[in-house]
């Protein structure tokens, strides 16, 4: 038995009406991108429901694009992080204090060393060796890695156990 394997050429609204489909299912969504910025928003338009988490943060930003005058009081702030460590005589060792998740290092520095006093003649006190930014592994942030603490490192050549500190300011948002 043959098959009519005969075909008619669509209608003219037939030819339109898929250009059309096409048309919103593809080019809508592509025209919509290209087009809309923030200068076609109306204000409260984007609420935060709209935004997913962690969708805006200190990366996704441009530099100056935020001002503190425009946030609300209270949508950001700052906190200091401290720790201590105890650094054997006659070696080096490092003071890492660490942001907590979410935060961010803004700055940091070396907290001090005790006993601070000289302990004798020929007997030097600790000092530090380096005051900076660092990885988790306690490095310095090189090839667009980000800092998660700050790092000090301190020698110490007196005849007694000293103890050593470190501070990191994070900004919490």
């Amino acid at each position: 038995m043959k098959l009519n394997t005969k075909f008619r050429r669509p209608s003219a609204s037939m030819v339109v009406a898929t250009a059309a489909l096409v048309v919103a299912a593809g080019g809508a969504g592509a025209f919509a991108q290209a087009t809309l910025n923030g200068k076609n928003l109306t204000n409260k338009s984007v609420t935060n429901i709209k935004i997913a988490n962690q969708a805006i943060n200190n990366r996704t930003l441009a530099s100056n694009s935020v001002l503190a005058s425009t946030l609300a009081p209270g949508a950001i702030s700052t906190v200091l992080r401290y720790q201590v460590a105890n650094i054997p005589t006659g070696t080096q060792g490092n003071v890492f204090a660490k942001c907590n998740s979410g935060e961010d290092v803004v700055g940091g520095g070396f907290g001090g060393i005790n006993p601070t006093t000289w302990v004798g003649q020929g007997n030097p006190q600790a000092h530090t060796t380096f005051s900076r930014p660092a990885t988790a592994d306690g490095q310095a942030p090189t090839n667009g890695r980000i800092p998660v603490g700050w790092n000090v490192g301190v020698v110490n050549e007196s005849n007694q156990v000293v103890q050593a500190s470190a501070y990191v300011v994070c900004l919490r948002a």
